[in-house]
């Protein structure tokens, strides 16, 4: 990140307030120089408690100011030194330690407990920043057949180039379930004949301890790219790169996701990581959902790096995948009233989301929770409606959704028949079908379903009544 300076008077005399080059930072600082102090200091910490050390310096400049709150000795250095550890020491040249001297008991305890939190090793044990998303618990799980993809009717028989990248759940029975669309280049059409290849697909499960289990599994699919061109033949994806070498941070997201999964791009998967990491600092929602995701996924190996801080951004910054796990976590357990409140909201934003995998997660929590405060009847039909008039149509748990929202809305008959197809769905895919025979028999009953419909997105875990 480059980073320059313009002089700010302070009573530490010459420091001054750090310009980094990006658009979150350009809005921070656009506010601290309209005298918006209190905005800029909210713009400044967001990007401070992911590792931007120039977001850092720039609160223990304003602290020592006080400016955007009191001024604040001991908080002012505590970020200040946070910003040191974390890059920005040629920042500050000698005036730290001459700032740290002057500080009384009381001040070194708020500049420490900054530096507990904010410091190098804090924010790198929670993933923050060199973030591990290794664990070596399980042995992961592998494609060992895949029909071909048919090519959507949208592209009129023409053969274009298209790459879709979905992650999957894999069940320790090897099929495929609950696809994720990560990325659809182009999206119309593609996705759909992706999701309807991964579900006919089978997959050796992923190991632990030698025993199979479920687990998540990143895949890609490239439609007509022939010879040696890999991803490079893919308009889209090409025009990505460049951007991304120009610090685009969207297309650094596309570029550093399809270089995961393909080598053709000449992308070291190294590389890759650091450019999906560069995206998230930089403050696109998806990247930041990414890098959470791929960290929940791997907490076992390491607990605090459990990606919270990085989905948290990412529900702010509107990510609907990120807004519905966090829900989920706040209905863990017996959730208070402000966390029901709180999950409330996430959901209906998530619920407005394009993503087929979110809209389903959605509304099958709004059919079916068991708790009186989440149930939402008519959202959960209108989602659901919504989601089977579009393009995927292979997707059992879709239609059993449907059921689900139709039967909490009273309407059984029309539960009945969407469960009916949801069964038929599934057992041509070879699924187990015993709890959504169960179902089928609740609504014959007249009865609505309470309970775990689908795997819940931040577990993985298979729910049961």
């Amino acid at each position: 990140m480059t980073v320059a300076s313009i002089r700010l008077a302070s009573c530490a005399g010459a420091l001054s307030i750090a310009v980094a080059a990006h658009a979150d930072f350009r809005a921070a600082l656009a506010d601290y120089n309209a005298g918006r102090y209190l905005a800029a200091h909210e713009r400044f910490q967001k990007l401070a408690e992911l590792g931007d050390c120039s977001s850092q310096f720039n609160l223990g400049a304003m602290a020592l100011k006080g400016q955007g709150g009191p001024k604040d000795s001991g908080s002012g250095v505590g970020w200040l030194r946070a910003a040191a550890a974390n890059g920005c020491q040629p920042l500050l040249g000698e005036k730290l330690l001459a700032l740290e001297t002057r500080l009384d008991a009381t001040e070194r305890r708020a500049a420490e407990e900054i530096v507990a939190r904010y410091g190098h090793e804090a924010l790198r044990a929670q993933g923050i920043v060199e973030p591990d998303f290794s664990c070596r618990t399980d042995t992961p799980a592998t494609l060992l057949d895949s029909p071909a993809p048919e090519y959507p009717p949208s592209a009129g028989g023409v053969r274009r180039p298209a790459l879709v990248i979905t992650v999957l759940t894999i069940g320790a029975d090897g099929l495929a379930r609950d696809p994720e669309i990560l990325l659809a280049l182009p999206g119309e059409g593609f996705a759909a004949s992706a999701v309807e290849a991964w579900l006919n697909s089978r997959f050796a499960p992923a190991t632990r301890a030698g025993a199979p289990v479920e687990s998540r599994l990143p895949a890609k699919l490239v439609f007509g790219v022939e010879g040696s061109q890999g991803l490079a033949g893919i308009e889209a994806v090409a025009r990505a790169r460049e951007r991304a070498d120009a610090g685009d941070a969207d297309a650094a997201y596309t570029t550093g996701l399809a270089a995961t999964l393909d080598a053709s791009l000449g992308i070291s998967s190294a590389r890759a990581g650091q450019l999906l990491l560069s995206a998230a600092r930089d403050g696109d929602a998806e990247a930041q959902y990414w890098v959470g995701r791929e960290l929940r996924a791997t907490a076992a190996c390491h607990p605090q790096a459990d990606g919270a801080v990085w989905l948290r951004h990412a529900a702010d910054g509107g990510s609907a995948a990120a807004q519905l796990i966090l829900a989920v976590d706040l209905l863990a357990g017996a959730p208070s009233a402000a966390q029901l409140a709180s999950a409330r909201s996430l959901l209906e934003q998530a619920s407005g989301a394009h993503s087929f995998y979110v809209r389903k997660h959605v509304a099958a929590l709004l059919a079916a929770s068991p708790l009186d405060a989440v149930r939402d009847p008519a959202t959960a039909l209108r989602v659901a409606l919504e989601l089977v008039a579009g393009e995927i149509q292979t997707d059992p748990q879709m239609f059993e959704t449907l059921a689900a929202a139709y039967a909490a809305s009273g309407d059984f008959g029309s539960a009945i028949a969407k469960q009916r197809i949801a069964l038929r769905k599934a057992e041509a895919l070879a699924w187990d079908t015993r709890l959504m025979k169960q179902r089928l028999g609740e609504y014959r009953a007249g009865r609505a379903w309470r309970g775990a419909l689908l795997p819940l997105p931040s577990s993985g875990a298979p729910g049961a009544r």
